[in-house]
């Protein structure tokens, strides 16, 4: 008997606990979408896994529709992140001290289809949602500069206001940040 009343509390406990841990994962926001819906415009990594991980395989990276072209790939990215800034400006939106993981979803047309992001924990403390409708306003406006044959993607870490490095072009026309001193080059 004794036997019994152990393993019904131990049920219990396990059923009000599973109950406690579900609620708390809801109100977080990490309930599922219904299968025959899209990710949202913009929504927090981590609220939508399933179908964050559903549409991963269906998007070249960045690079690939650079063709491998790194700087011109970088160029592109900075391009955006530099108008993300200018639209904050017109907003009245302060980006200052923002520091976050993004991962933005382009269609061929160069227009922001999603954009997950998670504040860093170096991140300044701002209203997520906040956030949230700031990232929706941009991507609604922005489209980045290029056409490409298929949809793409690219994942990471941004910091803002952005500190930007400045090529120098070399006599050949290279553009490097690689400097020659001294004649042995150090």
């Amino acid at each position: 008997m004794k036997i019994l009343q152990v393993v019904a509390f131990f049920l219990t406990f396990c059923l009000l606990c599973t109950d406690v841990a579900l609620s708390q994962s809801q109100s977080r926001g990490m309930a599922a979408l219904p299968a025959n819906q899209t990710l949202p415009t913009v929504f927090l990594l981590g609220e939508f896994d399933e179908r964050y991980e559903e549409i991963m395989p269906g998007y070249a990276t960045l690079l690939d529709v650079c063709d491998g072209d790194m700087n011109f790939a970088y160029d592109k990215l900075l391009g955006m992140m530099k108008e993300m800034e200018a639209y904050a400006t017109l907003t009245d939106y302060d980006l200052k001290g923002v520091n976050a993981w993004m991962h933005f979803f382009w269609r061929a047309d160069g227009g922001i289809e999603h954009i997950g992001f998670y504040l860093k924990p170096n991140s300044k403390n701002v209203n997520t949602e906040a956030l949230r409708n700031f990232l929706a306003g941009f991507a609604k406006q922005y489209k980045l500069p290029m056409k490409v044959s298929k949809s793409f993607s690219h994942y990471s870490s941004f910091s803002f206001p952005l500190i930007v490095h400045s090529q120098v072009p070399t006599p050949d026309g290279d553009k490097n940040t690689a400097k020659k001193i001294g004649h042995r080059g150090y």
